[in-house]
């Protein structure tokens, strides 16, 4: 029995009684699910809610006339209308779910930080020898408030299903570090990539170092219901240029993988080292002795899941650079170098999340800093026109077009654009043509196991998040995420090999014409 199969007749077989209360927070206002972990994650776990909740517009098996719309309290404001959640690290979700879950009403909270929370929180027993609460398995998260939050807003979404918005909510649970009786049980975990994925080390400042080994899963369960593909995105002044006439081109279409590796292990600092590509820092259209080519590295702190997937996918021959950088960990201004010192300053940012490595690109005049990050990067964020990131894809295609895009690499997207993969944007990631991804894992603790309504609305959230239907039909990720039924290629391992399924019943087709464009 393969593992996915092996967890879901876990889930669907008779719950553990663990003595004692599982969590005192589980019983207010109904189940409660808190979950933590990748960031990566954050356009998927944050909206698979909305197929468990009772909803008094759109479609069977939600529908339910009468009910009352689903709340959504976050902690950023109003993003767009395509991705509302855009600006948020923290969301909270309070509806009716009698339709589909069988509970008169559920909470669900959801803050993003690293796949490492995804694993460490939900492996740690609740409470240390002794009985004392352990801080290590709880965290932060918006309280479902709508006084601490600004003026709602209702919106519908494709299927004409309802949500309604609370942004700027100012109200967070206590911090387990300060006061751990308090704070919130962590009960579902998300992480990018699989625990035996890590074996990391980088600087979160120029003093101290996070050092995060394989991280042992005896007392969590796996499962992985769905592919996430990620994206390398460079900034706005990265350009194709005529090496004859120094003059610019156009966007860069496509890096290699060595070029990608190249320029995150440092063995390329300056970016008209590579052929045909250089920095327009001035604008002018001709590289000239005035555009900086300083290549700015916009990456992610140890216990990332999309840094452990970028380094087993990408990173295959060389190391990525972990310089200490910033010297000041409370700066999000990188320094350029000049031509002849392409690295003075500080010339690589790691981020808590895929937030921090976006802003690395775009700039943000007014971010979100979560109250338990250790190494904050407080105040308004310059853009850095010359910096290369790596993120998620749904959020990588959010990032300002005005402030950096997406590149292929080896001429694969995560998602086509192009009038042929119209209605098959996820061709590329399903058909094996492009190597930056990874199975999304969702995580449980085993002992003590949730019980009761608390393990009904758990089974009830993972069988929505497996289903192809719903992988399909979710705001925001419905053109990026893939479930594992349409691959028609697979891997044990994050890093590899692939393995070649042939043809899957239920898999799409893939395109017959070569995939040549970058």
């Amino acid at each position: 029995m393969n593992s996915l199969r092996l967890f879901m007749a876990i889930l669907t077989g008779g719950a553990c009684i663990a003595s004692g209360a599982f969590d005192a927070h589980a019983q207010v206002g109904g189940p409660v699910l808190n979950i933590a972990g990748a960031s990566a994650a954050k356009p998927f776990v944050e909206e698979v809610p909305i197929v468990l909740c009772d909803n008094p517009t759109g479609p069977a098996p939600t529908f339910v006339n009468g009910a009352p719309v689903p709340e959504i309290f976050m902690d950023g404001a109003l993003g767009p209308a395509t991705n509302p959640l855009a600006n948020s690290k923290f969301i909270t979700w309070r509806c009716n779910a009698t339709a589909v879950v069988g509970l008169p009403q559920i909470i669900i909270r959801y803050q993003s930080t690293g796949s490492g929370d995804g694993i460490r929180k939900v492996n740690e027993r609740p409470t240390l020898p002794g009985g004392a609460p352990n801080p290590a398995s709880r965290q932060v998260y918006v309280l479902e408030n709508p006084a601490s939050c600004g003026a709602p807003t209702t919106l519908t979404d494709s299927l004409g299903r309802s949500r309604r918005f609370y942004p700027s909510c100012t109200q967070f649970s206590p911090n387990p570090n300060t006061d751990p009786g308090g704070a919130y049980l962590v009960n579902l975990g998300v992480s990018d990539v699989a625990p035996s994925s890590y074996g990391q080390l980088s600087y979160a400042s120029a003093t101290q170092s996070i050092n995060f080994p394989i991280q042992p899963d005896n007392n969590i369960e796996l499962l992985a219901p769905v592919v996430t593909p990620y994206a390398i995105v460079v900034g706005s002044a990265v350009k194709r240029i005529d090496p004859a006439t120094n003059t610019v081109l156009g966007p860069v279409t496509n890096l290699t993988r060595l070029q990608v590796e190249a320029l995150f292990s440092r063995n390329v600092t300056r970016w008209n080292q590579l052929s045909n590509i250089a920095a327009d820092t001035n604008g002018n259209g001709v590289i000239d002795a005035g555009d900086n080519q300083t290549v700015i590295l916009c990456s992610r702190r140890a216990t990332s899941g999309t840094k452990a997937a970028f380094q087993a996918t990408l990173m295959k021959e060389a190391r990525e650079h972990t310089g200490q950088s910033p010297v000041n960990s409370l700066s999000f201004n990188l320094t350029l170098g000049t031509p002849s010192s392409p690295s003075a300053g500080p010339t690589n940012l790691a981020g808590i999340s895929n937030n921090d490595v976006r802003d690395c690109i775009q700039g943000n005049p007014n971010p979100t800093i979560p109250s338990n990050d250790p190494f904050p990067y407080p105040g308004p964020r310059p853009a850095h026109p010359t910096a290369i990131a790596y993120m998620e894809a749904e959020q990588a295609s959010t990032v300002n077009p005005a402030a950096g895009y997406v590149v292929a690499v080896d001429g694969g997207k995560a998602r086509r654009t192009e009038p042929q993969y119209a209605g098959n944007e996820k061709e590329n990631v399903r058909c094996g043509k492009f190597e930056y991804w990874a199975y999304q894992r969702i995580t449980r603790r085993i002992d003590p196991r949730a019980i009761g309504a608390e393990d009904q609305l758990i089974t009830a959230y993972f069988n929505a998040a497996s289903s192809p239907t719903i992988i399909n039909n979710l705001p925001n990720v419905g053109q990026y995420w893939v479930a594992p039924s349409e691959m028609r290629v697979t891997k044990s391992d994050d890093k590899g090999p692939v393995q070649w399924r042939g043809n899957p019943a239920g898999a799409p087709p893939c395109l017959d014409v070569v995939n040549n464009i970058p």
